[in-house]
């Protein structure tokens, strides 16, 4: 009998045994720690900035602790000084693992900036150590300064190019001036009408005759950036001193009177123009004269102007005060200058050039006149500016290559 017991006690204990370590296994897998979690603030690091340019970069952080509960925000302060409390830019991407990156944006070029990032949650907010960057540096655009240059007593035509403007936007060009080396746009500047103006020719007025300046083209770009040619040094002339006496009759006519009036101006704006831009002195004597068809003049500085009141006008005047200076007047005129058809001159060639923008332009010339801008006839004298200005400065130019003012 107690052999026949025992069988079935010893099946009991073996199937105790087994329950009891099946249970114990499923409560290790499944029961959760006692006790309760305690919530943190979170912990945060920088990695790097990258992706840097001229106006943005990217920032890299990751959250190595979540505090035991979720974050509410994370990203990054920024700004020019170290540890920026402002500029604050939330996370825009992040990964389970922590990572996330923040952009910065609409930076300033070459400037140093300082980014640190923060996590968030309930417990408070954490921050990294500064990450300090520079942006890049804007690429300037490249000039020249042409050494060729047009002068007068208080005016100066000068010009240069924009090369390359490296890919930026350019809001200002120009050429700035100063009595010193290597002049700013902080010293005196004349600005070209158009920033996409490439080839620059402006005019620089109110200078010191007789006085030697520098000058530099220059160009600002979007970004405030501003880069220069090479300095030219450039001289005014000294003040002319043409001077005309206009004789009239005692007891005009009213024709006359009407005459008087339209010769004394033209001559007067003449006398502008000839002592503005050349450094010729010459006395002359002009009469009216109505049996001359158009208008003479003499290298001993006598001028005598028509009836015809086309000629009586400012171009005319200075066509026949280049002729009282020399200009198919003189022997050297026509010996020297004019050969073939063609003068031979450097200085007014190169005044001729250089307000035409033509290289390959040349004076031509017979022997009493030379053309263009000789204003040879009443139809030439568009009463332009520019015209009266490019045919004194022409003369001056052909004084420096010898033409005298008198016999």
């Amino acid at each position: 009998m107690k052999k026949a017991m025992l069988l079935p006690c010893f099946s009991g204990l073996l199937l105790i045994s087994a329950l009891s370590c099946s249970k114990n296994n499923k409560e290790e897998n499944t029961t959760p720690p006692t006790g309760t979690i305690e919530t943190t603030p979170p912990s945060v690091k920088a990695d790097s900035v990258g992706n840097i340019t001229l106006s943005s970069a990217v920032f890299y952080g990751k959250v190595t602790s979540h505090g035991g509960e979720t974050l509410t925000d994370r990203g990054i302060y920024w700004g020019k000084t170290s540890t920026p409390t402002t500029n604050k830019t939330s996370a825009q991407a992040y990964r389970s693992g922590g990572e996330f990156q923040a952009d910065l944006s609409r930076l300033d070029p070459n400037s140093t900036y300082y980014v640190r990032g923060y996590a968030t949650n309930s417990k408070g907010t954490v921050y990294t150590n500064d990450v300090q960057f520079n942006t890049g540096g804007v690429p300037v655009a490249e000039l020249t300064t042409d050494t060729i240059f047009a002068t007068g007593a208080t005016t100066a035509f000068v010009a240069g190019k924009i090369v390359d403007p490296k890919g930026v936007v350019l809001k200002e060009v120009g050429i700035c001036y100063s009595k010193n080396a290597n002049p700013t746009i902080a010293d005196a500047k004349q600005t070209a009408a158009s920033a996409n103006e490439q080839s620059l020719f402006l005019r620089i007025n109110n200078l010191t005759p007789a006085t030697e300046y520098h000058i530099r083209s220059y160009a600002t770009n979007f970004y405030g950036a501003t880069s220069y040619g090479q300095d030219v040094k450039i001289a005014t002339i000294a003040t002319g001193n043409v001077t005309y006496t206009l004789e009239q009759n005692t007891f005009p006519t009213a024709e006359e009177q009407a005459a008087y009036a339209r010769i004394k101006s033209a001559f007067d704006e003449a006398m502008f123009y000839y002592n503005n831009y050349t450094s010729i002195t010459k006395t002359l004597r002009v009469t009216y004269n109505p049996g001359v068809a158009t208008a003479d003049a003499t290298i001993a500085g006598n001028i005598r102007v028509g009836a015809n009141a086309g000629y009586q006008k400012t171009g005319t005047a200075l066509h026949e005060i280049a002729h009282a200076v020399g200009v198919g007047q003189h022997w050297f005129w026509s010996n020297n200058l004019i050969v073939g058809g063609v003068y031979q001159g450097y200085y007014a060639n190169k005044m001729l050039r250089f307000m035409t923008g033509n290289p390959a332009e040349s004076l031509k010339g017979d022997n009493l006149h030379f053309w263009p801008y000789g204003i040879n006839g009443a139809n030439e004298d568009t009463g332009a500016e520019m015209l009266f200005i490019t045919n004194v400065l022409i003369m001056q130019g052909m004084k420096k290559d010898g033409l005298p003012s008198s016999n």
